[in-house]
């Protein structure tokens, strides 16, 4: 369905976000590699603000669709899945070379059971 195809492309948008998480132990060797990685392209600073926008923003752009047909309870599921990510994105903003793979240990598994969540509602849901 077209709504199913729209989800996907977010939620790849927010797959992406934690692609550019495992860029960050990298830099170095991209760098020496001339390989245009978005941290050695933009910059640390501007890659990790990037990174959080494409995995927050779409998360809450789902959460937001969610409640927009009626599924709230998923959308607010939904978005307390989001807090712990954001809370975890605290300590990862700080450094993010240091602190990817503690980032990622701590927010992944919300992001999967947020998936897991859309994936009710729309089940749940008729069109």
């Amino acid at each position: 369905t077209p709504q199913e195809v729209v989800l996907t492309v977010l939620y790849s948008i927010a797959g992406l976000g934690i692609a550019i998480v495992n860029d960050f132990k990298s830099i170095e060797g991209d760098r020496a590699l001339g390989m245009n990685s978005l941290p050695v392209a933009f910059g640390i600073d501007t890659a990790k603000y990037i990174c959080v926008a494409s995995i927050d923003l779409t998360q809450l752009g789902v959460a937001a669709y969610l409640y927009a047909i009626g599924e709230t309870t998923y959308a607010a599921v939904l978005f307390g899945l989001v807090l712990p990510q954001m809370f975890a994105q605290l300590t990862f903003i700080q450094d993010p070379v240091a602190n990817d793979v503690k980032y990622q240990a701590a927010a992944q598994p919300f992001l999967v059971f947020g998936i897991l969540c859309t994936a009710l509602a729309i089940g749940h849901h008729t069109f």
